[in-house]
């Protein structure tokens, strides 16, 4: 499973907000605390933003129960995003209109969105072995769980029997 390394709840949505996105195609998201009165009927207002990596291509932005790729990430949005918890997203693939706050994700529809939801970025997940199963067998019981967790991370089912890979830990 692939860690998730930012993730805020939706505490508030600007009346303005649906219209704004079937319009350009884009989220303002905003720390509840911290959005200018002039942005605030334009934002989705958040709390509790927990960020413990930097935002990069690649990563999965989840909103309101959707999952959407992350195609490029302009130069201040890890900034933004823990000073201000603020980032703009756009889901485009146009990216040659990157802005200096803002990423970029597939270009898929934007979910309806309530108070409540959360919004997290994951690390990308290697797949390379999405499909395939793993058994093992081991004598020290802490490398089997590390063996087990980087199988799973690349996309590996742990089965008990026979399976496609098979680990042996002395």
């Amino acid at each position: 499973m692939a860690k998730k390394y930012y993730s805020t709840k939706i505490v508030g949505i600007g009346g303005e907000v649906a219209k704004f996105t079937s319009l350009v195609k884009m989220l303002v998201i905003f720390d509840d605390s911290m959005v200018l009165p002039e942005l605030r009927d334009f934002s989705v207002l958040h709390s509790g933003n927990k960020i413990t990596d930097v935002i990069k291509p690649g990563d999965v932005l989840q909103i309101a129960g959707s999952e959407f790729k992350i195609l490029s990430v302009g130069n201040e949005v890890n900034n933004n995003i823990k000073s201000l918890g603020h980032i703009v997203i756009k889901f485009n693939d146009d990216r040659d209109d990157l802005l200096e706050g803002s990423i970029h994700v597939e270009d898929k529809p934007i979910p309806k969105i309530r108070i409540g939801d959360e919004i997290s970025i994951v690390e990308a997940g290697s797949e390379i072995l999405a499909g395939k199963t793993a058994s093992f067998t081991c004598g020290d019981e802490a490398l089997c769980k590390k063996v087990a967790q980087i199988l799973q991370n690349n996309g590996a089912q742990i089965v008990d029997g026979e399976a496609d890979i098979v680990v042996k830990v002395k």
